[in-house]
């Protein structure tokens, strides 16, 4: 039996120090083969004070503008990256570039399946364990709930 790595889910929060993630993830696609899927998640709107306020026509418009914006600005990072790095030839393994809203571990776990992933890289700021119970840890949700094998990587450190 062989080990293949075909597909990756790259997930972002489009902090400053995600290109650093996106490098691993890049790399691993590279070394594997692999097809590689970006995804970033925004929270959803409703979970805004003033939405009560809004007609839900333009609370949808808000959100898809917002998808948009999110979606726009990962692949900028994308392509500002792989001009950076020619050497690391990210247009032959990259396939899509999704943004979407919800609740962000169980969208990056949703997208993992659809897009039958068999790796998941994403950044790990390491919260303390006291920061972890009281915020939570997108990363700590992912990896106790993942199927697959889940590459933390390091940030703001």
């Amino acid at each position: 039996m062989s080990y293949e790595i075909r597909s990756i889910l790259y997930a972002s929060d489009l902090t400053p120090r995600s290109p650093a993630v996106f490098r691993h993830a890049v790399g691993l696609a590279l070394r594997f083969g692999a097809k590689l899927h970006a995804v970033t998640v925004t929270t959803p709107t409703t979970s805004l004070p003033f939405t009560e306020f809004i007609k839900k026509e333009t609370l949808d418009e808000i959100k898809v503008a917002g998808r948009n914006q999110a979606e726009s600005l990962l692949q900028q990072r994308i392509d500002i990256f792989a001009e950076a790095h020619p050497d690391m030839d990210v247009k032959s393994v990259l396939t899509s570039v999704r943004a979407l809203e919800g609740e962000p571990a169980r969208q990056i776990l949703d997208m993992a399946e659809h897009t039958l992933a068999d790796m998941i890289v994403m950044g790990s700021r390491g919260h303390s364990a006291i920061g972890e119970l009281l915020i939570g840890s997108v990363a700590h949700k992912v990896t106790m709930k993942a199927d697959v094998p889940v590459v933390l990587v390091p940030i703001d450190r």
